[in-house]
């Protein structure tokens, strides 16, 4: 979430001062939201942010984004995107304090659909912990709720907000997908112990991690996680692709998708580790490519001259 009232270059006084107007700031719309039945702050938060979010300077971090995931589409349709992008993330926001809400299994229409495409009759059994891999698609938040739903206690891995005074509030509303945390400081160790304690792991894994490997990402070269690969290898845990796709105002489906095979057995553990990576990427990029508009790509995914070199080879050869 974006800073809008204070910095780290402001003075220790500065920032306690601006996190908490940030927090009063957020507390205000979420109580306001709450208010309204679910689809209603749903609707409230994409048109808010739909208006919003364009006008804002994050905005060039999601058309770059953007002008590689839709590559072969026009400016107006990149433009269309990147506006559903910001409704969508409204979308999100605004459904937080309803988060019990939709997370409510009991009502006569859920909220949320689930698809299990996953046959393997090892994970329908449940024999052992899985290591949940997904993107910033749709809902993304809610996929913990379903990993849970269908049987597997999970802890998923997250960045927490700069601003401690919002972190609190946020976590606090996140109590319904009755997920565990692990914040990405030593990650893979806590990872490692909760697999070993047979709880699975859950982490997203379409955002650039400047230690990473380069695979291909969309066709273009991009930082990629290696955390999945290692998790499993040291563990023998699957990596299950899943992906929360939204279908309207507070309504949603979450679709829990094949395990992702194994790589060749005549590759040694660097090539194998690489093959891994390609498919893993492949795999997310799907779920991107189906609903570009639902994609919350506030960061960039690739670097700066990467996307710059991209730019200028497109215009080159149109």
């Amino acid at each position: 979430m974006a800073k809008i009232a204070w910095d780290e270059r402001d003075s220790p006084w500065k920032q306690k001062l601006g996190c908490r107007l940030e927090a009063a700031l957020a507390w205000l719309f979420f109580a306001a939201v709450r208010l309204l039945p679910a689809t209603r702050a749903s609707a409230l938060g994409r048109r808010l942010f739909g208006w919003a979010g364009p006008r804002s300077a994050k905005h060039r971090k999601v058309m770059d984004n953007l002008s590689i995931v839709l590559s072969e589409a026009t400016e107006a349709e990149r433009r269309a995107a990147g506006r559903q992008v910001w409704e969508n993330f409204g979308a999100v926001v605004a459904e937080f304090p309803h988060l019990d809400t939709i997370t409510d299994r009991e009502r006569p229409d859920p909220a949320i659909e689930i698809v299990c495409l996953n046959q393997d009759p090892a994970f329908l059994a449940r024999e052992k912990p899985c290591i949940f891999i997904a993107a910033h698609v749709g809902s993304w938040e809610l996929s913990a709720f379903v990993i849970g739903e269908v049987g597997y206690p999970v802890d998923v891995i997250y960045s927490p907000l700069a601003n401690p005074y919002l972190e609190d509030r946020v976590q606090r509303m996140r109590d319904p997908l009755g997920c565990g945390f692990i914040t990405k400081a030593n990650a893979f160790r806590s990872a490692y112990k909760t697999l070993k304690k047979g709880r699975s792991v859950g982490l997203h894994v379409d955002v650039r991690v400047d230690s990473g490997r380069e695979v291909p990402f969309f066709g273009v070269p991009a930082p990629t996680t290696e955390l999945p690969m290692w998790l499993s290898r040291k563990t023998g845990c699957p990596i299950v692709p899943i992906r929360t796709e939204r279908l309207g105002d507070a309504r949603f489906r979450t679709t829990i998708h094949p395990c992702l095979p194994p790589p060749p057995e005549d590759l040694d553990e660097e090539e194998a580790m690489l093959w891994q990576c390609k498919e893993m990427n492949r795999v997310i990029a799907g779920f991107i490519a189906d609903r570009p508009g639902q994609w919350w790509c506030g960061k960039r995914r690739w670097k700066k001259t990467v996307i710059a070199g991209f730019k200028a080879g497109s215009t080159g050869s149109r």
